[in-house]
């Protein structure tokens, strides 16, 4: 099994732009991922008989369109024989598919795959939530229905699908919660949350205005780029704007007052010794929802060659882990413990962190990525270097649509390390809502 594990390679990666707000909301999410197979199949002349199937994570899986795998592949022409499937693990979605697709690879499975993630987070809508617990059926909700619009609509609230998304059900709690939970926990100070957002942005404008990830970004439906950095690109020459910025958690919001807070979510916070809310989080220090599409070829060296194809990465260690829901955005920190001391190729034993040329963390907010940082070199010793990390920028820089995020990752660590030739490992890693950490690791092949 280490074998043929050892074997897997990385030969390809693109994205799409990763918008918010723009026109990019009226393509529908298996029309981005019918793009992003096009691409990967034309850029490599990759045979449709060569593909044993196509890996998605997402994280909105829709009843309209339960596979959402399937839709791309069809849609991208693939023969009816690939074996596609739908990976839903929240923020990781994208990379436990990848994970999924080695693990078929070195079970034998198939030989190549194309592993892929995609989110259309401005096509999520509205939903009814029933209130009576009586409507198990369609055939119950016509019933209703007959019965007057006055009395069936007394059954059900509207509710925001992306609020609904973005809430830890057995803990009644939000992410932006979870993000101020972890601000105060770990003792994430406003100005240092506001410092590592602004110099986030101005990487990702220098990368975006160089096109220095262009060789991995595909062009849909008119857009070429991304456009959240540059919209932003005025906090750059005003950086008291991320100052003036209201928090989230305000005396005025009737939703998010921290003494409201404090009592709903009083056995958490308890449990973990915080003992009131300090509001530190806003909208600035926050990634913010959007809409993309990745994906990558993932086979083994003798299939490459068969194929044609050029292999750029080995995918030498991967791991994924649990924690507290609460504090779910710690999980990079246990996951990475997990990836350094738990080696399953021969490739990655003996590596440390300060072997690692490139590291692209998700941030789900500014307080969460820079918890992380902390708790790893408390907890573990473990040193993560500033200037090796997200050197393009990263989400809260070119917004987070869900599923997406982790190929928006991977792609620029193909297009890094294309520009820096001697690098040679790479870390990708990111937490998910649930209470939930991944963490790959790259070599350059």
């Amino acid at each position: 099994m280490r074998n043929a594990i050892e074997s897997i390679v990385l030969c390809d990666a693109v994205r799409t732009p990763f918008c918010h707000g723009t026109k990019m909301k009226r393509i529908k999410p298996e029309k981005l991922l019918a793009a992003i197979i096009e691409s990967l199949v034309n850029r490599n002349s990759l045979k449709g008989d060569y593909i044993s199937g196509v890996v998605t994570g997402t994280v909105m899986q829709g009843w309209k369109n339960p596979n959402i795998a399937r839709s791309g592949a069809q849609l991208a022409g693939l023969p009816d024989s690939t074996a596609d499937y739908t990976v839903q693990n929240n923020c990781n979605s994208a990379f436990v598919g990848l994970i999924s697709a080695l693990g078929a690879i070195s079970s034998g499975l198939g030989e190549l795959y194309l592993s892929t993630g995609v989110e259309s987070m401005s096509r999520y809508g509205f939903g009814l939530r029933d209130l009576s617990g009586s409507c198990g059926s369609l055939f119950e909700v016509n019933e209703l229905q007959k019965s007057g619009m006055s009395e069936f609509m007394n059954n059900f609230q509207v509710v925001d699908c992306l609020e609904e998304c973005l809430t830890d059900r057995n803990n009644q709690i939000s992410m932006i919660e979870i993000g101020e939970i972890m601000a105060n926990y770990f003792h994430i100070s406003r100005e240092e949350q506001d410092t590592y957002t602004l110099d986030n942005l101005k990487k990702a404008v220098v990368a975006v205005e160089e096109k220095k990830m262009s060789s991995h970004i595909i062009e849909i439906d008119g857009i070429y780029a991304d456009s959240y950095p540059l919209n932003r690109k005025k906090m750059i020459r005003r950086p008291e704007l991320f100052s003036r910025a209201a928090e989230v958690f305000g005396k005025e919001n009737p939703l998010l007052n921290p003494q409201g807070f404090f009592s709903k979510h009083k056995k958490h916070l308890e449990k973990l010794s915080v003992k009131k809310i300090d509001p530190t989080v806003t909208m600035y220090n926050s990634s913010i929802p959007g809409d993309g599409a990745g994906g990558c070829i993932i086979t083994t060296e003798d299939f490459a060659q068969k194929a044609g194809l050029t292999p750029k990465f080995r995918v030498i260690n991967w791991a994924v882990t649990g924690v507290n829901p609460v504090i779910m955005g710690i999980g990079p920190c246990e996951s990475t413990e997990k990836l350094f001391s738990d080696p399953k190729t021969s490739f990655a034993e003996g590596l440390m962190m300060d072997d690692m040329d490139q590291v692209e963390i998700h941030e789900a907010f500014a307080a969460q990525v820079l918890s992380v940082f902390k708790e790893s070199a408390r907890k573990y010793g473990r040193k993560w270097d500033r200037g090796k990390i997200n050197p393009y920028g990263g989400s809260l820089a070119y917004t987070h649509p869900l599923g997406a995020t982790n190929f928006r990752m991977l792609a620029n660590a193909f297009s890094w390390f294309e520009e820096n030739r001697k690098a040679e490992y790479a870390l990708l890693c990111g937490c998910a809502g649930g209470g939930q950490g991944t963490s790959l690791m790259l070599k350059r092949f």
